[in-house]
């Protein structure tokens, strides 16, 4: 299968490239950046230079494809998140949503899979896991996808081939994983909280989240929504809990923060994304037929801190 991945290089990216070589398709990555056009085919993908937001080879190539994974978005990472920043970016999401949905001729490409992730849903709650079905007030970065969503469902209602998934708190050996917890415990420094919040977590191993994109290409339905989680939500300070004891860390440090000093260091929308519970099922993704290679936290936590450890040990 021709496979054509937007936003290639980044933290889900870099890993779906990989499972999709390992899958046998022909992988495709659209990436601005000329300079990682050489790592991307020492792996065995075959680049496409370009920028979704100009006119270029990107545009023939998408129809020449039997499926679209698009994770491209503004670069956000590291940044404090004021609403102003969030803006621009919203702004400019919608803009590349624009831009992919014009490239396509929705008679030639068999399946566009298009990413958003769960703060779309607003806050689930701590109760019962919640379904593709549920909405609430989107929270974090909920309202700043959410026009883009809608624009793709409208444009799905005109007959485009695609599905939207939505998924949840992806971790692995690196980004947020790496900052909040790995790092901080490796070098004996105290792990930051936020006072007062417990908020339920549906974690998603970043290999299980790449293999689920790649799966819905192939079992997924055209104009379905499908959740990524893993079999087993949980509070997030369990979630931690399992990775201080994997680390090792007899007697870790905690620094609390109140809310109002997170949302100066961080800005508000990172604020209300950390305080909001991503309580989801993934019912709707298993019943296609996925299995997942990390069914819950454990084993997967597992894999991620013994991947980060080696790293170390070669720096």
């Amino acid at each position: 299968m021709n496979v054509l991945i937007t936003g290639g290089t980044g933290y889900i990216g870099s890993v779906l490239v990989d499972e999709s070589i390992n899958a046998g398709h022909n992988t495709y990555v659209l990436t601005r950046s000329k300079a990682k056009s050489k790592g991307l085919e020492m792996q065995g993908a075959k680049v496409i230079v370009g920028d979704m937001l100009q006119d270029g080879q990107w545009q023939q190539t998408i129809n020449e494809m039997d499926a679209v994974i698009h994770l491209a978005a503004p670069p956000t990472w590291g940044k404090k998140v004021t609403k102003k920043v969030a803006l621009t970016y919203a702004d400019g999401h919608l803009q590349l949503t624009k831009r992919l949905f014009d490239a396509i001729n929705p008679k030639q490409l068999k399946h566009l899979v298009f990413v958003g992730g769960t703060s779309y849903f607003g806050d689930s709650g701590n109760k019962e896991a919640k379904s593709e079905l549920f909405q609430s007030d989107p929270k974090g970065w909920g309202p700043y996808i959410a026009p883009s969503i809608k624009y793709a469902k409208e444009k799905i209602a005109e007959g485009y081939p695609a599905s939207i998934v939505f998924p949840a708190q992806i971790y692995g050996p690196s980004s947020w994983m790496e900052q909040l917890y790995l790092q901080p415990l490796f070098m004996n420094k105290p792990l930051t909280t936020l006072k007062g919040y417990a908020p339920y977590f549906s974690p998603i191993h970043i290999e299980d989240c790449a293999r689920a994109l790649l799966h819905v290409i192939e079992h997924g339905k055209i104009g379905e929504d499908y959740i990524i989680s893993d079999l087993q939500q949980l509070p997030s300070s369990v979630f931690r809990g399992e990775i201080i004891k994997l680390m090792g860390v007899k007697e870790p440090k905690f620094r609390v923060v109140p809310r109002w000093l997170c949302q100066l260091i961080l800005g508000p929308v990172l604020t209300e994304y950390a305080t909001a519970h991503t309580n989801f099922s993934s019912k709707k993704l298993q019943e296609t037929g996925f299995k997942f290679r990390y069914p819950t936290y454990q084993e997967g936590l597992s894999q991620v801190v013994k991947v980060w450890l080696q790293k170390q040990k070669q720096l």
